[in-house]
């Protein structure tokens, strides 16, 4: 074989090779992500804001949902999803059999479950639901002992402490600021493990974690406003607890 053609099958080889290798990395790229389904609505926040965090957040590929659609859906198409991250709310009907069996199963099946903010409120004639979120925000048209009420203090500037250093929700994380919305006097389970507080004592914890059936369940108290979404600190906190309740 002359010099010319040897080049020239060495260049022809590279050009066949490079695409092959492009094609395997993206593969391995989307292969190595964690895929989630968000769900959100049934309360106002910085909607834009919230989508654009998702769409960004590290290591992670997101399909977006309304609230109504999530109830929808049958559990065999959750089998495409490593997690679900919660930013919904019901407060004013009772769930149907139906979505409450899915919640259920979701944990049954072992799918990973994040709650955002609002999500604590949600559901108030349901103790399954706060059973598996790991707490519950006492709303005051349901709770009668005004003692008994949950707190809520409106673009409050927290200065977060990270309680774990050691674990895959707060790995890389140190104690950061944040403003948004936070809330205080809330029930909490007796097994969830804190992951963030705060030297506030009008707060509750900030993040917690459970383990509900099969499913790792993270919750994160904020999450109503740009300068949350906007938050690095925040944005990696929900990456790492989405990559973790995932694997």
């Amino acid at each position: 074989m002359s010099i010319y053609n040897l080049s020239s099958f060495k260049v022809n080889r590279a050009i066949v090779f490079i695409p092959i290798f492009l094609m395997l990395f993206v593969l391995h790229s989307s292969y190595s992500q964690t895929s989630v389904l968000v769900v959100r609505g049934g309360h106002p926040y910085d909607t834009p804001d919230f989508e654009n965090m998702c769409n960004i957040l590290d290591g992670v590929n997101v399909d977006l949902v309304l609230d109504a659609h999530f109830k929808s859906m049958k559990l065999d198409k959750f089998k495409k999803y490593d997690a679900v991250l919660f930013l919904n709310q019901n407060k004013y009907y009772e769930e149907t059999a139906r979505t409450k069996k899915l919640y259920t199963d979701l944990t049954n099946e072992g799918v990973g479950l994040v709650f955002l903010h609002f999500t604590l409120s949600s559901q108030p004639n349901w103790d399954g639901y706060h059973d598996i979120v790991g707490g519950k925000w006492f709303l005051g048209k349901y709770t009668p002992d005004k003692a008994k009420r949950s707190t809520y203090f409106i673009d409050l500037e927290v200065d977060v402490k990270v309680l774990d250093k050691k674990h895959p929700v707060t790995k890389g994380l140190k104690d950061f600021t944040m403003t948004d919305v936070f809330y205080g006097n809330i029930h909490m389970e007796p097994e969830i493990h804190p992951l963030l507080g705060s030297d506030n004592p009008d707060l509750a914890p900030i993040a917690w974690t459970q383990k509900y059936n099969n499913s790792k369940v993270v919750y994160i108290m904020p999450g109503y406003s740009k300068k949350a979404f906007e938050n690095p600190s925040y944005k990696k906190l929900v990456s790492n607890a989405l990559k973790y309740v995932g694997k």
